[in-house]
């Protein structure tokens, strides 16, 4: 497995020395159309191949192509390349030898390495409004990971104040990642009758006008939007699953999963426990993150939608071989990425794959290395006591209950010396004092 920003996307080459007439950039974020962030200086471009240097001298060099456009137009500026680098001629075919034909793709099949240019509405950016019947519309989020030929999941979004392009950034990296669609309601909103409406409506265009795999479709909302995204669940037996975030309900069917995303002093943390109380699978999850009742972040997100998805994938690997080795590569360089910077998230995820069969050698090793702190260990053996915890002290209370209960508290500060020096320390002492009021 090769890491997406060092040889997965870029492969490996020399790094030539900077011509005397380059000027680098400033150190900034670059954005690769993964999703992937890489901080660094640009040095020069040299056939197409971007040199890049980070802040402590170590060089990278990636395809000026695999960058988002608003990076590729920085990039073609600062050192004068006025347009994509020119590809050599096909070499002749010699007398009396025929041309072999173009190759041909199944229908069913993405083209490799193809983007999907083919679809109504550009990639990496949000839309403007599309309008989906009487008086409501929604907006869109194409990732440039979409590939030519494919069905494309995709997840619907609900928010309890209507929605707007911007709510597309919380899932972005995500979509990049797994290849997602977003669709974003504008209507649907706390209060409005005609939210299960607007919702429905923007799914029926949605499936209507884009190659949408209607076994890969996913609701998810914040607040009153997170009711929705369950109530939308419980009437449409074809969602596959729910990203839960600030409040609860219940899945429609058994093959249904779910991700829940609460503050820990939400006013909601009471009926998200009671939400997943009651859900017996290992796939489902209830993940809490210090804060009250307000959106996960982008990170949070990018997980719950990689989760879902290597739910899926694992599960009907025989269907999806292709989709299946994409996204182990894909997750596989997220670990490699984070392995230094970000361990807990890496070992996470290294042990969700492992979880799963997957024992390629350079995943297995970074596995057996991150494998030897305790502190990595102890972390992702949180994931599940700390939901499971929050199940049992939190579930069973009828309704939001703000104001912390004394026993409970002193259960949730004995806990916390469980996961000393990780951050389910910092989490179960906050979910000691009183939730957020109304």
């Amino acid at each position: 497995m090769k890491s997406l920003l060092l040889t997965l996307l870029i492969g490996c080459w020399t790094v030539a020395a900077a011509a005397p007439w380059s000027t680098p950039t400033e150190l900034r974020a670059w954005t690769a159309k993964t999703g992937h962030k890489l901080e660094a200086k640009a040095v020069q471009i040299t056939d197409g191949k971007v040199q890049l240097e980070r802040a402590d001298g170590s060089k990278v060099i990636v395809e000026l192509d695999k960058f988002i456009d608003a990076d590729q137009a920085i990039l073609r500026k600062q050192f004068d390349q006025s347009g994509p680098v020119a590809t050599p001629p096909p070499a002749a075919t010699p007398e009396g030898v025929d041309t072999p034909p173009p190759a041909t793709v199944p229908a069913d099949k993405p083209t490799a390495g193809i983007a999907a240019d083919d679809l109504p509405y550009p990639l990496g950016q949000a839309t403007a409004e599309i309008p989906c019947g009487d008086a409501v519309s929604y907006f869109l989020y194409l990732p440039n990971s979409l590939r030519k030929g494919a069905k494309h999941p995709v997840l619907f979004v609900m928010g309890p104040g209507g929605g707007s392009a911007g709510d597309a950034e919380r899932y972005r990296a995500g979509a990049e990642r797994n290849h997602w669609i977003i669709a974003i309601s504008k209507q649907s909103r706390n209060g409005f009758e005609g939210s299960q409406d607007a919702v429905d409506a923007m799914i029926r265009h949605v499936t209507t006008k884009l190659p949408i795999n209607k076994k890969r479709m996913y609701v998810t909302g914040f607040s009153g939007g997170s009711r929705m995204a369950f109530a939308t669940a419980g009437t449409n037996k074809e969602i596959a699953g729910v990203i839960a975030c600030g409040a609860g309900g219940h899945l429609g069917s058994a093959h249904q999963v779910a991700y829940g995303l609460v503050g820990t002093n939400c006013f909601n943390r009471t009926d998200m426990a009671n939400s997943f109380k009651g859900l017996k699978s290992r796939d489902n999850v209830l993940r809490f993150f210090p804060g009250q009742h307000e959106w996960a972040s982008e990170e949070l997100c990018d997980d719950a939608i990689t989760h879902l998805n290597g739910v899926f994938l694992f599960a009907n690997r025989a269907a999806y071989p292709d989709d299946c080795a994409a996204y182990t590569a894909q997750v596989g360089d997220l670990v490699e990425l984070s392995a230094k910077t970000a361990p807990l998230r890496a070992y996470m995820w290294s042990s969700f794959l492992t979880i799963h069969g997957i024992k390629e050698p350079k995943l297995a090793a970074l596995h057996a290395t991150l494998s030897q702190s305790e502190i990595n260990k102890l972390y992702v053996k949180g994931l599940t006591d700390v939901s499971e915890f929050a199940q049992k002290n939190f579930g069973g209370v009828s309704g939001s209950q703000w104001k912390a209960d004394p026993k409970v508290a002193a259960a949730c500060k004995r806990e916390a010396k469980k996961f000393v020096g990780t951050p389910w320390e910092e989490v179960l002492n906050l979910m000691a004092g009183d939730a957020q009021k109304f």
